[in-house]
């Protein structure tokens, strides 16, 4: 199968997605059953949803531990079916099994109705008469009976040797004796190292199934657990997808699979077999509340015909039902059901507390209204329909998909006009006019769509929805040439591209804000109106960092000679766009704003001011250094019209803070900032977004990495380039844990087009270059990195490349030097010398001379003078101290070894190890690995105790004897195979003691585990 690009597309996924929680909860009931607990659990979940996915993983990991595994399923021939077949299917694997077979062989010779499930057993059994009077009318009881307990005594047999594992899948399709075996073994299993897991169908079960007496009476046994999956969520699927085609998949792409397959694994796969790009997806009708297969690409044929067959097996009016209620959308109330359906009966006897008045509609009252009660009973029984209150929905929405896209076309606009007629006279029936203007639209009323489209995104507005208000804008954009007529174009515009930069869709906001200029001018704008458009534009440029500063010199040239807020508004906004090429030239612009807004009376145009002269006094202008303190500037932006200018303040306030050391005030600032934008539906807007990174290097700062992951971690698949920025951070923490998945982020991440994006990128894959030993690649890394600095700015990120190029220098120069090739160190040496003068040629501001910027540049310093073998201790000592002076707790580590390590080199070990310890400290805090492991190996190597002189503490309640003497031999870098070797035990029976020990110290990995221990004074490197 070939995948859109012309690669190859796996049919299905090769790995193991999601699903961490309810694995988690299996594993413990197998480890319950290992301790000598039985357990049973019942897992369910809708056709898809990865069932059988993720009892596979199950067996894999208990056969991988020594478990054993038998497994058995269900088929769909119902009550009439072959008798056990799922559990025939597991005892057959029991046959060539030496240890099952031999089990098999006893059980069978004991009770001979076991030697029914498998014939060829029959001339095992010791009596054969025996089998032949079981036969006998009247004794089918006592046959099933010595049945189910061959099958307990089996179980529990094999169970002395092992643990056993049943899985029985897709009982939704049990034969009767199997669910009564299930409900015996439920109720008989008492002893032995038992795990029973059954897995079904819960989207197949209508009222009348066979299976719900048995899951009633389960659902009363409090040791029968009980896991129900739920569909992936937009991150786990999106994983999926690029599993599945090899690579990673537009997110474009990811957002139209998931919201046709909400999550189904299976139909996500089938989607993206069919091939359905991002341009076959349904990119035109975004105001729909439900699919459109004919704007969208059609479904693959056997997944519709799949879904259709469901809805065939409906009554007349069951399916009249579900092809109504599919042109409504996924979710529809029933009073609008009823109405547009073609009755006006409200159906009152259904039992599924529906309470809800009658319409006053002409119509059958009779046998209409009974066929439509049959028809709800029908579509809800099946589990087509789902109810909540007095609304029904689709159980999944490519159930609407599909009988949508298979209801002729007149028969669509037929109901799309009764739905519309019907919301039009009863606006509370439905969800507002998005709703009704997916009717008129579709039922070919433009006139009224664009009305009723203009409506929705006035109301999405208010609700602080940026990207639906968006949504409804374009749709209302794209009416208006076909009508000729309506509400203003270029108000459509300015409010589309506000949208769209709230909703963090800087590219189509740029579109938009250049539509806006266009139309201004073709359409003679009032002069106040052209320049407002190119002072809006002017902004949203220079937050996409588009050095293009002609909208701005338009809107002042154009407002020139009056005193008006507009005109110091875009003054300010003039100032911004040229601070970099002539600071002096926006120091006057500024002042110039200041005193018009201040002349006007508006206090927010002056505070926006303010924040600008901030940021020039941070580079040093002295012409700037009177502005106003942030706090004063945030005083005077309370109240909805300063929202702007306070979130602009918070963003360069926290930086500020972080440059000078409070990374913990600089959180707080963030916080602040994040939680407006919050409230305001700004959160991907670009001061949102800012903001949101302010706080997540803050609490990379205070070493909060966990946190960091969580809230950046799902921004690898958010909806914008510009959103992904957030993923860089947690990239960043993966890389500092050494975590694997940090690599095909990286990957992932590149080539968003976001300048902020790459370079964070980039730092990253130097450090996990620094990390993996591969100086050489960090070095052409960093020189292609300085070429995207631009000429201007960028002061933080030239010193932090500098000091990592520089490290890369040093790494290689060390190399050769070891290799005995010193004279070839002299190159490197001369650009360590000529990075240190770069960055001190433009380090002059104060933004780089607080405590932030001195460590750096210390660290800097240290590491051009190590490429030359010249640093010393004391010239990392100092790195560290401004470290801990900048409140950069991560950053404290790195100056704590390089310091530890040449100290050691000249013999005083009593200040390496005061060094070693607390860095060791906040390596475990942090779980970072690299760093874990570069400290105990020094320590090792060195045979330094840093354990302060205590005696190590080995209480027995937290490891055994063995586990001791097996992390003893991690902590040396023995493997599994050695370990087992050295302890004359299995190299598998090394890697369950190993697990136990992770277990017990709460450790993600070997390096981890030895760093606790450590810490907790377990055990002693060198000792």
């Amino acid at each position: 199968m070939l995948s859109n690009d012309g690669g190859v597309l796996r049919a299905r996924s090769s790995v193991f997605v999601g699903r961490a929680a309810e694995l988690t909860e299996l594993i413990d009931a197998v480890d319950r059953a290992d301790a000598g607990t039985p357990s049973v659990t019942v897992v369910s979940g809708d056709a898809g949803t990865g069932k059988t996915r993720l009892l596979q993983e199950l067996m894999h990991r208990v056969g991988a531990a020594g478990g054993r595994l038998l497994s058995g399923s269900c088929v769909p021939v119902g009550d009439f079916g072959v008798p056990y077949l799922p559990i025939i299917d597991a005892l057959r694997a029991l046959e060539i099994d030496e240890v099952g077979a031999a089990v098999l062989r006893e059980e069978a010779a004991v009770r001979p109705a076991l030697a029914r499930l498998l014939p060829q057993l029959t001339e095992l059994v010791r009596d054969a008469r025996s089998l032949e009077s079981d036969t006998r009318p009247g004794q089918e009881g006592m046959v099933q009976g010595q049945v189910f307990e061959g099958l307990l005594r089996v179980l529990t047999a094999l169970s002395t040797k092992s643990p056993v594992l049943l899985v029985i899948e897709d009982v939704h399709w049990a034969d009767r004796s199997t669910r009564e075996l299930i409900a015996f073994l439920t109720r008989a299993l008492r002893a032995g190292r038992v795990a029973v897991v059954v897995s079904y169908r819960s989207d197949d079960l209508h009222r009348r199934h066979p299976l719900r007496p048995l899951l009633a009476e389960l659902a009363r046994l409090p040791h029968v657990g009980r896991v129900a999956l739920q569909p992936f969520t937009r991150t786990e699927l999106a994983q999926l997808l690029d599993d599945l085609t090899g690579s990673p998949v537009d997110v474009q792409v990811v957002d139209k699979v998931f919201a046709r397959s909400q999550g189904n694994a299976f139909f996500a796969e089938e989607l993206m077999a069919a091939k359905l790009d991002a341009a076959q997806f349904n990119g035109a009708k975004l105001s729909a509340p439900g699919g459109d297969s004919d704007s969208a690409g059609r479904l693959p044929h056997e997944l519709a015909d799949l879904l259709l067959n469901r809805v065939e097996q409906l009554s007349a009016a069951g399916r009249h039902v579900v092809r109504a209620a599919a042109v409504a959308g996924l979710r529809v109330r029933h009073d609008l059901l009823t109405a547009a359906a073609g009755t006006g009966e409200t159906i009152e006897s259904l039992g599924y507390g529906i309470d809800v008045s009658s319409i006053d509609l002409p119509g059958d009252r009779t046998a209409g209204a009974q066929d439509m009660g049959r028809g709800l009973r029908d579509a809800v029984e099946s589990g087509l329909l789902t109810v909540e209150a007095d609304t029904y929905a689709f159980r999944h929405a490519l159930f609407q998909e599909a009988v949508y896209a298979d209801l002729l076309p007149g028969e669509r606009v037929q109901l799309h006009a009764r739905y519309a007629k019907f919301l039009g006279e009863r606006p509370d029936l439905g969800d507002g006019p998005g709703e009704l203007a997916y009717h008129l639209l579709a039922s070919h009323d433009l006139a009224g769509a664009l009305t009723a489209s203009v409506e929705a995104a006035t109301q999405a507005e208010q609700m602080a929805a940026p990207s639906e208000a968006l949504q409804y804008l374009e749709q209302a954009l794209r009416l208006l040439p076909r009508l000729g007529s309506g509400p203003g174009e270029l108000d459509l515009l300015i409010r589309a591209a506000d949208a769209a930069a709230a909703a963090g869709d800087v590219s189509r906001a740029l579109s938009l804000g250049r539509a806006a200029v266009s139309t201004a001018d073709r359409c003679g704008a009032p002069l106040q109106q052209r320049a407002a458009v190119r002072e809006r534009l002017a902004r949203l440029e220079f937050d996409a960092e588009i050095g293009n500063d002609e909208p701005s010199r338009q809107a002042v040239e154009l407002l020139a000679g009056q005193e008006s807020p507009l005109l110091a508004r875009a003054l300010a906004t003039r100032a911004r766009t040229i601070v970099r090429s002539d600071p002096e030239g926006a120091s006057l612009m500024l002042a110039e704003a200041t005193r018009i807004a201040c002349a006007v009376g508006d206090d927010v145009i002056a505070a926006d001011a303010s924040v600008t002269l901030n940021m020039l006094a941070r580079r040093g202008f002295p012409m700037a250094a009177v502005a106003p303190s942030f706090d004063d500037i945030l005083a005077r932006t309370t109240g909805a019209k300063g929202l702007g200018v306070r979130l602009r303040a918070l963003r360069f306030q926290a930086a500020q803070l972080m440059e000078d050391g409070h990374p913990e005030a600089a959180l707080g600032a963030a916080d602040q900032g994040v939680s407006l934008t919050r409230e305001a539906g700004l959160s991907w807007s670009a001061y949102g977004l800012d903001l949101r990174l302010m706080r997540g290097w803050a609490l990379t700062a205070v070493g909060r990495w966990d946190e960091v992951l969580a809230e950046s971690l799902a921004a690898v698949y958010a909806a914008t380039p510009p959103g992904r920025v957030l993923a860089t951070q947690a990239v960043a923490v993966l890389v500092g844990r050494g975590d694997p998945e940090a690599e095909p982020l990286l990957t992932r991440l590149r080539g968003t087009g976001d300048h902020v994006a790459e370079l964070q990128l980039d730092l990253c894959e130097m450090d996990l270059y620094l990390a993996q030993g591969r100086p050489e690649d960090a070095i052409t890394l960093a020189e292609t990195c300085w070429a995207r600095l631009h000429a201007d700015g960028w002061e933080t990120e030239r010193l932090l490349l500098a000091a990592r190029h520089a490290a890369a220098l040093a790494d290689l120069a060390a190399r050769i030097r070891a290799a005995g090739q010193s004279g070839a160190a002299g190159a490197h040496e001369a650009a360590a010398r000529e990075l240190a003068d770069r960055v001190e040629k433009s380090s002059a501001s104060p933004a780089l001379n607080g405590h932030y910027g001195r460590s750096w540049r210390l660290r800097l310093g240290a590491e051009a003078a190590r490429v030359a073998a010249a640093d010393t201790a004391a010239q990392w000592e100092e790195v560290l101290a401004e470290s801990r002076l900048a409140g950069r707790v991560p950053e404290q580590i790195y100056p704590a070894i390089r310091a530890a390590g040449l100290l050691l080199e000249r013999g005083d070990r009593d200040r390496a190890a005061d060094l070693l310890r607390p860095a060791l400290e906040v390596a475990s805090s942090l779980r970072a690995g690299p760093s874990i492991e570069a400290i105990t190996s020094m320590a090792g190597r060195a045979r330094l105790s840093l354990s302060a002189g205590r005696a190590p503490r080995r209480p027995v309640s937290v490891l055994t004897a063995r586990e001791f003497e097996v992390l003893a031999l991690v902590a040396q870098g023995m493997s599994n195979r050695r370990i087992g070797q050295t302890l004359f035990i299995s190299e598998k029976t090394a890697g369950v003691h190993l697990s136990h020990i992770l277990g017990k110290l709460g450790a993600a990995s070997r390096t981890e585990a030895v760093s606790l221990a450590m810490q907790r004074g377990l055990l002693e490197v060198g000792h």
